[in-house]
């Protein structure tokens, strides 16, 4: 049996698990192989839709895809599906996907039920299951690691978690702050505590990926290091949350800041912030 994992959405955050539970259950492991997709869609998403037809390609019986809610679902308003539902999402665009195993996109010890679940399902084997989870299970409780970070005039990001942890996505955005003396920074706070930070603004927040950009916005703005903030919102695939937008427009930061799409010319937008801090 061959599983394809993805090497992207969130995936440095349930991977640490799942793929070593996964080998101690004798299942391949395949990794996406570098695939360009020629759609008109921002980076990260052709990105995960390129590992997907890679992934597809290699005759993988299943994909572990994350659920980056949470299993949270939305009350009101019309989240981007990419947020909300990756599976069916890529099945309305990829022929012939591959069955999906949703998994959290977050490590606790809840998740071990589902990880003995899937592993008796996989392996017809309860016992092999155990076994598996008896080696691997304290990697469910994984212990937060802040990003390593330096530079000056620091730029925070506000951002869906996915664009924040991607850094493919990351890296143009990092280089063009460079070359106009500027430094990112991203939250470097867990994201529990990020979506506390969020939680404490009382905008009504649901979903966990809404609440933790929210959370990004609050901690970030207060924080004395940062001299400048850069907010990436895409409407159709990774909006920020429209309360967040109301409220910025109520109350704007008191650094300077912007607010782009994905596929903002960042050299232009680098450059516009560092005239605002006298670069």
């Amino acid at each position: 049996m061959r599983i394809g994992l993805l090497d992207s959405w969130l995936s440095n955050r349930y991977l640490p698990f799942w793929e070593p539970y996964l080998q101690v259950l004798d299942i391949e492991i395949v990794h996406p192989e570098e695939a360009s997709v020629q759609l008109p869609l921002p980076l990260p998403i052709r990105r995960v839709l390129g590992q997907v037809f890679s992934l597809k390609n290699q005759r993988v019986d299943f994909l572990l895809l994350p659920d980056v809610q949470l299993g949270v679902e939305a009350g009101k308003g019309s989240p981007s599906p990419w947020m909300v539902d990756l599976d069916a999402t890529l099945g309305r665009l990829v022929p012939g996907l591959p069955p999906g195993l949703v998994v959290p996109a977050e490590l606790s010890p809840e998740v071990a039920g589902l990880a003995a679940e899937i592993g008796q399902n996989l392996t017809r084997n309860p016992m092999l299951a155990r076994r598996a989870l008896e080696r691997t299970k304290r990697l469910l409780n994984p212990p937060f690691k802040p990003p390593k970070q330096s530079g000056t005039r620091l730029i925070g990001l506000v951002a869906q978690p996915m664009l924040t942890d991607d850094p493919v996505w990351l890296a143009d955005l990092r280089a063009a702050l460079a070359e106009h003396g500027l430094s990112l920074f991203l939250a470097d706070k867990a994201p529990t505590e990020l979506r506390q930070e969020g939680a404490s603004l009382g905008l009504g927040l649901e979903l966990p990926t809404d609440l933790e950009a929210a959370g990004m916005h609050r901690y970030l703005s207060r924080l004395g290091k940062i001299q400048g903030l850069l907010y990436v919102h895409d409407p159709e695939y990774l909006p920020l949350p429209r309360p967040v937008r109301r409220l910025l427009k109520k109350s704007e930061p008191a650094k300077p800041w912007r607010m782009v799409g994905l596929e903002a010319p960042w050299g232009g937008v680098a450059l516009e912030l560092a005239k605002d801090l006298g670069v």
